[in-house]
């Protein structure tokens, strides 16, 4: 006898197998069957039946249970990939919820501000840098500004007093460098997770970053609106993707905004912007380090463009 003759003459060959989620369903064999096996030996068989005959059918029910249980460990392994891939947001939001933004912490800031408000008959304003140094902890924030700056912004204000047409663009990027700006560049994971709160269909996958693996995570937002402004609001399209880093904390990040809408029944506008980080962890921070963001806009005969490139360098002690 065969080993599966053997097998078959001990065993009567009852597979059965618990019906799980429909995965399985039962599969019996009498025991009648196996001892018609035993019978059925090379010298009584005849020639019009197949030697193989007997265990033909025992073949097809293992085989059928190995595909059935080799099929479910490939479903088992899918769905587990599955439940990792979905928990990358979970993930990104355990790790920033555990940056608290408590600790001491100082940067020098450079803002570089270019284009303007005007039509298009008029030149965009003047390009212009300002620089910063700025301290956060817990007794609060402080910026030093230099006397160069400050000189250069009395300067631009005396200006403005005699011709207000006159430009202002060293007072201008000191607007950009306010306290709450700087404030979202040293503490940036309270602003994120909001970005995640708005996420609508997020999607993961694999990428590279700068040279090195990453996960990109990218979703539409709907930002929060009062009832005026959303009653402006015609068409709006908001997208963000954050590059998460092996730490599960980001390394970078995009929004893109889109937006039509009109206000007072006559005006049109449309607005849209384009900005860009990359971040550090400083202790339990997650500090912006660079920050691009270019945006342009139309309405009632007014179109602006404007670029603002911001770098913060870490400085110790």
């Amino acid at each position: 006898m065969t080993g599966l003759e053997k097998f078959g003459a001990r065993q009567a060959i009852r597979f059965t197998a618990t019906p799980r989620r429909g995965l399985w369903t039962d599969i019996r064999i009498a025991r009648p069957f196996a001892r018609a096996a035993r019978l059925r030996t090379a010298e009584n068989r005849s020639a019009a039946e197949p030697a193989e005959f007997a265990w033909s059918l025992t073949d097809q029910l293992c085989f059928c249970m190995v595909r059935k249980i080799h099929m479910r460990t490939i479903l088992v392994f899918l769905l587990s990939c599955s439940l990792l891939r979905a928990d990358a947001q979970s993930e990104l939001r355990s790790a920033l919820t555990r940056l608290t933004g408590l600790g001491p912490v100082k940067a020098s800031v450079e803002l570089q501000v270019s284009g303007g408000d005007g039509d298009a008959k008029k030149p965009a304003g003047p390009e212009n840098r300002v620089a910063a140094v700025v301290e956060d902890g817990p007794e609060g924030m402080k910026i030093v500004w230099s006397r160069s700056v400050m000189a250069a912004a009395e300067d631009e204000h005396r200006a403005q007093i005699r011709d207000p047409e006159a430009k202002a663009p060293t007072r201008h990027a000191m607007d950009g460098l306010s306290a709450t700006h700087l404030s979202d560049y040293l503490n940036a994971a309270p602003e994120m997770l909001g970005a995640l709160d708005q996420a609508e269909s997020p999607e993961e996958k694999d990428a590279t970053w700068e040279g090195q693996p990453a996960r990109l995570l990218a979703f539409k937002v709907t930002p929060r609106m009062n009832e005026r402004t959303r009653k402006m609001i015609k068409q709006l399209d908001a997208t963000v993707k954050i590059w998460i880093g092996a730490d599960g904390l980001p390394l970078a990040a995009e929004r893109r905004l889109q937006l039509k809408g009109r206000a007072y029944l006559v005006i049109s506008f449309e607005s849209s912007e384009l900005e860009t980080f990359r971040f550090k962890q400083a202790g339990d921070r997650l500090v912006v380090i660079r920050h691009e963001k270019e945006s342009s806009g139309s309405g009632a005969g007014e179109h602006n463009h404007q670029k603002t490139v911001a770098n913060l360098v870490l400085v110790e002690g």
